[in-house]
């Protein structure tokens, strides 16, 4: 890469920017352009041709006007225009100037060079220079701000579009859309807390493969702090009833191991989901129940919340006695079928450095026998009411 290739675009005043456009050595580059706000910046860019190399100089001059670095950084440009890899330049003591910004709050991760650094970097490829269409591709490939990525700590994701996450969309402003040809990815704020910023989706297919997909692509795309699947499942008879809500301490795998001849040796996949954020739950679980009743205006039901591990399968269950015979001997206190919840975990656990909390929190729609739809929409409204109540009480 050469200077000579690359249109320089400066954010500087006029006045300034006129005065010492000689340091930077006009010739060396292809062209050079002053540029004062975001505004400017656009229609210079949308001028140029998709294959130009363009690149970014800041002049660093710091007042308390709000010139120079502290206008740049409050701009929006990075926001807009993630790819530029900018160099901070001024003729004045670079070292002098990193300090006086930081006594003002701002710290700066790169130095501040001279003018004639900018040819030479680029000459030396010290910096990154793109084109134009990469820029523009990259920003439309995002579909937000890395600004607004980076604050996303929070990822909703549901199996089912319909009944799911139907119930969870009233909680949720939504502000954009992530552009995914594959997945409907959008992003907003949660109603009840508007400071807390979440990704949602919903599965194309139910499964423990879709689940772990999905979830791998958000927590690689927004690294939160916590993926939480709402919806249903089935409940252990005797124990659950219609609209109990169970949220997972622990999931495990019942359809892996090997079969030999007529016998299956059963080979038990566990992820434990237990949480300091669960901890929080058990110690509001009669205010959530409570909350739960008072907004319930179509039913007189009492919702119970449950502790519990969860069992998953890879398939719908409908078969009386199943609970007892293939579940409780693998785990008595297990108290909740679906099929998703350990694919989720897996992912948290094998992707970003286990940095992301697993929340599974499901509601009883069926004890696995003689199952009907009847009573998923209601189920899926008491999974999705106990996500209000934490997000609103800032127990996550």
């Amino acid at each position: 890469m050469k200077a000579s290739d690359v249109v320089l675009l400066v954010y500087d005043e006029k006045e300034h920017f006129e005065k010492n456009l000689h340091f930077l050595g006009e010739t060396l580059f292809k062209d050079i352009k002053l540029v004062e706000n975001l505004q400017q910046l656009d229609d210079k860019i949308s001028k140029l041709d998709d294959n130009a190399f363009v690149f970014l100089a800041v002049h660093a001059f710091f007042t308390m006007e709000q010139k120079g670095i502290r206008a740049f950084l409050t701009s929006g440009i990075k926001e807009k225009y993630p790819l530029f890899d900018e160099m901070f330049i001024s003729e004045g003591n670079g070292v002098k100037i990193k300090k006086e910004l930081l006594d003002h709050d701002i710290t700066l991760t790169k130095n501040i060079s001279r003018y004639h650094h900018v040819a030479t970097s680029i000459d030396k490829e010290l910096v990154k220079v793109y084109t134009k269409k990469d820029m523009l591709e990259r920003r439309e490939k995002l579909g937000t701000t890395e600004t607004d990525v980076a604050a996303i700590e929070y990822v909703v994701i549901t199996a089912l579009e319909e009944d799911e996450m139907a119930q969870v969309l009233p909680l949720i402003k939504s502000e954009g859309r992530i552009k995914n040809a594959v997945h409907n990815i959008e992003y907003g704020t949660f109603v009840d807390n508007p400071q807390k910023k979440v990704a949602f989706v919903s599965q194309h297919s139910t499964g423990m493969v879709d689940a772990s997909i999905l979830a791998t692509e958000m927590i690689l795309r927004f690294s939160p702090k916590y993926i939480i699947m709402t919806g249903v499942m089935g409940g252990k008879p005797d124990d659950t009833k219609i609209g109990d809500i169970i949220v997972s301490t622990k999931v495990f795998t019942i359809d892996k191991g090997k079969l030999s001849g007529s016998e299956f040796k059963r080979e038990i996949e566990a992820s434990n989901t237990d949480s300091a954020a669960i901890s929080l739950f058990r110690r509001h679980k009669e205010q959530i129940e409570r909350y739960i009743k008072d907004l319930n205006v179509t039913r007189n039901d009492n919702v119970s919340i449950h502790f519990e591990p969860v069992a998953c399968v890879r398939q719908v269950i409908d078969v009386e006695g199943y609970f007892a015979e293939k579940i409780s001997v693998n785990d008595r206190k297990t108290i909740g079928l679906e099929m998703e919840s350990y694919g989720i975990a897996r992912a948290c656990e094998l992707v970003n450095d286990k940095r992301t909390i697993p929340l599974i929190i499901k509601s009883v729609m069926d004890n696995t026998a003689q199952k009907t739809d009847g009573a998923k929409k209601y189920a899926a409204w008491t999974s999705a009411m106990f996500l209000k109540y934490i997000v609103a009480n800032d127990l996550i």
